[in-house]
């Protein structure tokens, strides 16, 4: 089949990838059908979003101009410096390596966003094409199309269905179901919270922590994952210069920390989680970084309680390339890797961008796009998904690596 008409696309999942690739369906004059399990935009998924050019130039390709405009407004200000750093628990740097992804230079850099914002101008326009409360439970495959089941057990048809329903997506499961999902729990990272960054508190701080995305550590294995967020403009006040028709929430400036906790620190599974929890895991953070530059501390003593959540770390295997069909998938359905050299958001978007160059370009068929997106997608991702599983070594040069043997050795 040779495409000639607009291709009705069904995406499973309304994350990152999923909105950015019907953004850019949109664009391209195609219609496609959001399909978002969540009712609201109301869960806690992260705060400060690392961009690198990946994530960028694939939202520049997938959103109107405005809403470009927007994302590059709204992102958090220049760097000092584009580097991954590692600090000793004192806040001496150890070690530093410039981030991962393709060059990205220029006045106005990609930098970093707040998620919620980029969500909202993401969701912007969508209209009927966004569907929020209603998952994909399963589809069924025809020569001419796909039918998508859901899990109200009504249907839904089209030409193609893009599986973006992150690490746990029910369209993997049905596509690919040898992948199987590796829990990595939470280790060393993975209870986040949001410090207001007060005049205060910015005084505190030393210039090395405004650089660039910071881990510091100690020789005791725990770790603080620190990133600033003060946007070029005012979420608010740039949407009403820039595209007025979006709505964007206030957010004022802040940090965005996530911290060890001390040793044998229990950490309730969500559901069972209770207004003392949060105040609870603070103290354990503080716990895990006694005797740490005071700035650490105060970033910890000062987060805001309502902001604190776990994310428990999850990631696939690559897996075997597999023929194409009408039925592809995206993101974290496709390739979930740990988060923590920033570059899971920034891949997924970038294939929002590359599938969708694919089906708008397509004279071969749809099948044969497809094909041809998900070789190129394996090709470029694998290695990455590789390098995240030797986080220590690849992040700030490999002091990381390095604390650890001597901790190891002291412990000896």
């Amino acid at each position: 089949m040779t495409i000639t008409e607009p291709l009705h696309v069904l995406i499973a999942g309304g994350g990152l990838s999923g909105l950015a690739l019907a953004q850019g369906l949109i664009k391209d004059g195609h219609i496609c059908q959001v399909f978002e399990q969540d009712a609201d935009d109301s869960r806690k998924v992260g705060y400060y979003l690392h961009m690198n050019a990946d994530g960028g130039e694939a939202l520049r390709r997938c959103l109107p101009g405005d809403l470009f405009e927007l994302y590059a407004e709204t992102s958090r200000r220049t760097y000092d410096r584009r580097a991954s750093i590692v600090l000793d628990d004192q806040l001496r740097e150890l070690s530093s390596q410039p981030h991962l992804g393709p060059p990205n230079e220029g006045e106005r850099p990609h930098t970093g966003v707040h998620r919620r914002t980029l969500r909202s101008i993401l969701r912007a326009r969508l209209g009927d094409s966004l569907q929020p409360g209603r998952a994909v439970a399963g589809y069924r495959e025809t020569p001419d199309g796909v039918s998508v089941i859901l899990a109200d057990g009504t249907t839904a048809e089209g030409d193609v269905l893009v599986g973006a329903d992150g690490i746990r997506s029910a369209v993997r499961g049905q596509r690919l179901p040898g992948t199987a999902v590796i829990d990595a729990g939470v280790r060393g990272l993975g209870v986040y919270g949001r410090t207001p960054l007060t005049p205060g508190l910015l005084e505190q701080l030393p210039p090395q922590l405004l650089d660039g995305v910071v881990i510091a550590a100690d020789r005791k294995g725990s770790r603080m994952l620190i990133a600033v967020y003060r946007p070029r403009q005012r979420p608010g006040d740039a949407a009403a210069a820039i595209a007025p028709d979006v709505t964007l929430e206030p957010v004022g400036d802040y940090v965005m920390i996530s911290c060890s906790v001390a040793p044998g620190t229990v950490i309730p599974p969500a559901p069972e989680w209770t207004a003392g929890t949060p105040a609870m895991l603070r103290e354990a953070m503080l716990a895990a970084i006694e005797g740490w530059h005071p700035a650490a501390r105060a970033l910890v003593a000062g987060v805001d309680l309502d902001s604190v959540f776990v994310i428990p770390f999850g990631f696939l295997e690559p897996a075997p390339p597999w023929e194409p069909s009408r039925v592809t998938l995206a993101g974290d359905a496709a390739h979930a890797m740990l988060p923590t050299l920033g570059l899971g958001a920034n891949l997924a978007l970038r294939d929002a961008a590359h599938l969708l160059d694919q089906l708008s370009a397509a004279r071969g068929g749809v099948v044969a796009a497809i094909g041809t997106y998900e070789q190129e997608m394996r090709d470029y991702v694998y290695p990455f998904m590789r390098m995240t599983m030797d986080h220590d070594r690849q992040f700030g040069g490999g002091a990381l690596e390095g604390h650890d043997r001597n901790a190891s050795a002291s412990a000896g």
